[in-house]
């Protein structure tokens, strides 16, 4: 197995990050009353299903990531 590069190692962590703030704040939007005053009714909903959408995302950018590397 190749050992990873500091910059890769960086990219993972900036991706993992991601993932977790994305989760964060499709959860926020879609359960609590966080920007309440700015985003309502459907607007919410749908800002809650594209961070989900988008942490799905990223999520298998990073599984791919891993495959890659197992297959070399």
């Amino acid at each position: 197995m190749k050992k990873k590069s500091p910059i890769e190692w960086v990219n993972l962590m900036f991706s993992a990050i991601m993932v977790l703030l994305t989760f964060a704040g499709s959860l926020i939007f879609a359960f609590t009353d966080w920007f309440e005053d700015r985003a309502y009714g459907t607007k919410r909903y749908i800002l809650s299903v594209v961070f989900m959408a988008y942490c799905i995302y990223r999520v298998y950018r990073m599984y791919q990531a891993f495959r890659v590397e197992k297959e070399e």
